[in-house]
C-alpha cells in the first residue's frame, strides 16, 4: 500500500533519527536523544505488537549474573574486560531507575542467589567459587557500591558475595551464594512505563512495520531510505537496536539469535521470596505474586528452535519437558504450569555488546547476551550521545 499524502507530509514526513526496534536499547535511545535534542524528529519502527525479542518476555532480574558466570567470563576475556562488563551492567541499571523510577518499575531489590547442586559438576563449580570468593569480591563490591549505593537499601560496605548455607538447605543443594546487590523488577510495568515517557516526549512509535532493507543517502539522496510494506521511509540517521535480530537487517556474523523458553509454574511450596541462578545462570527461576515461580532457560539443552517467528511445537515441548522436571528438582511438586513462552536473545563468543557505527549516519547497539535488562539503558545513553556528537548534514525534508 503507497503512502499517501497527509502521511508523506507529516505523519511519516523525514525524521532527524529513526530507531529499529522498540525494546529497551532502543526506546532508551529514543529517550535520550530527544532530552539531548528536544526539537528533533524521532521515530521508533517495531515489527510486532509489543516486541517479539527480549524485552517483553525476559524474567524481571535486575542482576549482574552469579559467581559461577563470571568464572566463565573470566577465562573467555580477562579481568579487565570482565569488571567492565560489570561496570556496565551497574551502570545501566542505574540509568533505567534514573530515567523511569524504581516505583515505574516495580523494583525490589530482594536480592538474589545461585545455587550449586549436589552432582560432580555442581560440587565442583561450587569448590571453584569458594577458591575464587575474596577475588571476586574485591573486584565487584567496590563497584556496586560507588555505583548503586544510593539506590539499594543496605549498607555501602556489603558484599558482593555472601556465604548462605541456610538457603542451600533450604534447596537441599550443595552450596549457595546470596548476591544481596540484586533486585527483581516487573517487566511489564517496566514496559508501560517506557511507553507513557515516549509518549510524553513527543516520541512517534510505528508497531507493525517491518523493514526490510535500509539504503544509504549516497544511493537514496540526501537521506537514509527505510524500506517498508508501506513504502520507503526517510531519516538523516539510522540506530539498530533489535538485539540478537540484527543480522536479518546489518549482516553481523558476531551476532546470534538465541531462545530461551520460560514457564510460569505453581509449586506446591513456595520458595523464599528472591531472584536464583542455578547452572551457570544457564537456568533460573523468581517468585512472582500469587503463588507462582517464573523458571526459565535452557540454552544448554541443545535443543533448536527455528528461527522467529515460525515454530516448532515438539521441539518446544521437549524443551519444556526439561524444564519442568529442573523445576521439579529444585521447587517440588508442581501442581499447575500456566505459561509457556519463547524469548530471544542476541550473544556471540563473549558476553559484551556491541555498540558502534557501520556508516556515517548508521549506528547499533545489539547483543545484549541475556543482560539487555541491566545493560540496555546504559547502552541506550552511550549510543545517543553517539548519534548526537556525529557530524551529518541537515535534514532535508
Amino acid at each position: 500500500m503507497p503512502i499517501g499524502y497527509w502521511e508523506s507530509e507529516h505523519l511519516l514526513a523525514p525524521a532527524d533519527l529513526t530507531i529499529i526496534g522498540a525494546g529497551i536499547v532502543g526506546m532508551s535511545t529514543a529517550l535520550h536523544y530527544k532530552a539531548q535534542h528536544p526539537a528533533q524528529q524521532v521515530r521508533i519502527l517495531e515489527r510486532d505488537m509489543l516486541g517479539e525479542g527480549g524485552t517483553t518476555r525476559n524474567a524481571g532480574f535486575a542482576c549482574f549474573g552469579g559467581p559461577g558466570e563470571w568464572l566463565d567470563d573470566l577465562k573467555a576475556i580477562g579481568a579487565s574486560r570482565w569488571l567492565d562488563l560489570i561496570r556496565m551492567r551497574a551502570e545501566g541499571l542505574r540509568a533505567l531507575v534514573e530515567l523511569l523510577g524504581e516505583e515505574a518499575l516495580g523494583l525490589e531489590w530482594s536480592g538474589g542467589w545461585e545455587l550449586f547442586d549436589r552432582s560432580e559438576a555442581g560440587v565442583a563449580r561450587a569448590c571453584e567459587v569458594e577458591q575464587a570468593l575474596p577475588e571476586l569480591n574485591a573486584a565487584v563490591q567496590p563497584l556496586m557500591a560507588s555505583i548503586l549505593g544510593h539506590l539499594v537499601p543496605h549498607p555501602m560496605d556489603t558484599p558482593a558475595l555472601v556465604h548462605a548455607p541456610e538457603r542451600a538447605a533450604h534447596f537441599e543443594a550443595h552450596a549457595a551464594i546470596h548476591l544481596p546487590w540484586e533486585g527483581m523488577l516487573h517487566t511489564g510495568r517496566m514496559v508501560a512505563a517506557f511507553h507513557k515517557a515516549l509518549h510524553a516526549a513527543d516520541i512517534q512509535c510505528l508497531n507493525g512495520c517491518t523493514v526490510s532493507a535500509t539504503v544509504p543517502p549516497e544511493v537514496a539522496g540526501d537521506n537514509w531510505s527505510i524500506q517498508t510494506a508501506r513504502g520507503p521511509l526517510l531519516s538523516r540517521s539510522i540506530a539498530l537496536c533489535t538485539n540478537g535480530f540484527a543480522q536479518e537487517i546489518l549482516p553481523m556474523a558476531a551476532v546470534v539469535p538465541a531462545p530461551n523458553r520460560v514457564l510460569v509454574v505453581s509449586p506446591q511450596q513456595m520458595p523464599p521470596a528472591g531472584a536464583y541462578h542455578i547452572e551457570n545462570g544457564y537456568l533460573y527461576f523468581r517468585t512472582l505474586p500469587g503463588g507462582q515461580v517464573l523458571f526459565g532457560g535452557g540454552r544448554h539443552f541443545g535443543i533448536e528452535l527455528p528461527p522467529f517467528p515460525d515454530s516448532d511445537s515438539a521441539a518446544e515441548s521437549r524443551w519444556d519437558t526439561l524444564l519442568e522436571e529442573a523445576a521439579t528438582r529444585w521447587l517440588g511438586p508442581l501442581d499447575a504450569v500456566s505459561h509457556r513462552w519463547t524469548g530471544w536473545l542476541g550473544v556471540g563468543a563473549d558476553r559484551e555488546p556491541l555498540l558502534g557505527s557501520t556508516a556515517p549516519g548508521f549506528h547499533h547497539a545489539v547483543r545484549m547476551g541475556g543482560m539487555g535488562v541491566a545493560m540496555g539503558c546504559g547502552l541506550g545513553l552511550q549510543l545517543a550521545g553517539n548519534i548526537g556528537r556525529e557530524t551529518r548534514p541537515p535534514l532535508q525534508q
